[in-house]
């Protein structure tokens, strides 16, 4: 568990920006473009997108005054790769089916926005009480609050409704981009890891469980530091690891679009329904307490058993409605290939 993957302090000397540190790296700048603009590689928009980059850093350096501590969360982190990786995946198998990878770029962008906006909405939710107490609390966004289902419900609304305006099909794209969202999703949980949210409840025994001992993490917040505790976040990605690798294997397999779909929605919220029961976190949100095996502990039912409920409901209607017409028709706009000119006849005349 490393919530902090790497920290340092910024030397006292770049939180002080002088005018010769200024004139000096303006001529620094002014040699390289002179240098570099003879050679036929050379880019105006490469190289003063570099040139703004590193003024933002040294801006942003100077702003946070000398001997500025900075960190660098795994969260963060692990949210980034479980992004990036995922979507350059889509995109290399939307090649592979000749479908415009542009599709898979331009709705990536939609859906990071949605689905960052639905998770917080739903946490928002879930903690209603916490925010009719403190209103301030709504645009503090920066001290987390993130619900994955909430996230999940605001994609798939900004990716059918980017489908129905561009004319393409919901249920082939949902199969394209399906695997990515299980493998993202692994990364996100080892974040969740490393941060201690999403924590999971005493195991009652000292050999097995998590034992978190950062101050001011979830886990302190429910009093659990130094307490063995479910690794329910590593029970999800191995889970969501495997979910994956099933979705690969049946790929080149699947008889009807948005199978790969149906196969998720039947599988993800079965373990997701299971791994709650051991759930230790209060800000998860619980809409009825049943106490199942009398450790006085609800194991039913929080809000994202009865979400996951509803998705595998959707899951198994949706099987028996799309495998009856098992077509894996495009219905999409293909990436054009080139067409080939047709071959010129001779005329006789010996050309």
């Amino acid at each position: 568990m490393f919530p902090i993957l790497l920290q340092f302090h910024f030397p006292k000397f770049l939180g002080h920006l002088t005018w010769i540190e200024i004139a000096a790296t303006v001529v620094v700048i002014g040699l390289l473009f002179l240098w570099r603009r003879s050679s036929p590689r050379f880019s105006y928009y490469g190289f003063f997108l570099w040139v703004g980059i590193y003024a933002a850093l040294r801006g942003m350096i100077w702003y946070a005054e000398p001997g500025y501590h900075f960190k660098l969360h795994t969260y963060g982190v692990m949210i980034a790769v479980g992004f990036v990786v995922p979507i350059y995946l889509a995109v290399r198998q939307a090649r592979r089916e000749l479908i415009d990878p542009n599709i898979v770029l331009d709705l990536a962008f939609w859906i990071l926005i949605a689905a960052m906006a639905g998770s917080r909405i739903l946490f928002i939710i879930v903690n209603a009480d916490d925010y009719i107490a403190d209103l301030v609390l709504l645009i503090k966004v920066w001290r987390g609050g993130l619900v994955f289902y909430g996230g999940f419900i605001g994609a798939v609304a900004a990716s059918w409704y980017y489908c129905y305006r561009k004319g393409i099909s919901f249920l082939r794209i949902s199969d394209l981009l399906i695997p990515s969202v299980a493998l993202g999703h692994f990364f996100g949980r080892l974040g969740c890891y490393s941060a201690g949210c999403c924590h999971g409840s005493p195991t009652g025994v000292e050999w097995f469980g998590a034992v978190f001992t950062a101050q001011g993490s979830v886990v302190s917040r429910s009093g659990l530091l130094g307490t063995p505790i479910h690794p329910t976040q590593l029970y999800e990605a191995f889970g969501e690891l495997c979910i994956f690798v099933l979705l690969l294997f049946l790929r080149p397999r699947k008889r009807y679009n948005g199978q790969l779909l149906v196969v998720w929605l039947l599988l993800y919220p079965t373990w997701r329904f299971l791994g709650e029961m051991f759930r230790g976190d209060v800000e998860r949100g619980m809409l009825f307490r049943w106490d199942l095996f009398g450790d006085f502990r609800s194991e039913l039912l929080s809000t994202s058993q009865v979400v996951s409920v509803g998705l595998v409901g959707l899951g198994v209607f949706l099987y028996f409605t799309l495998s009856k017409k098992k077509t894996t028709a495009p219905a999409l706009p293909l990436k054009k290939e080139p067409e080939e000119k047709p071959e010129e006849k001779g005329d006789g005349k010996g050309r």
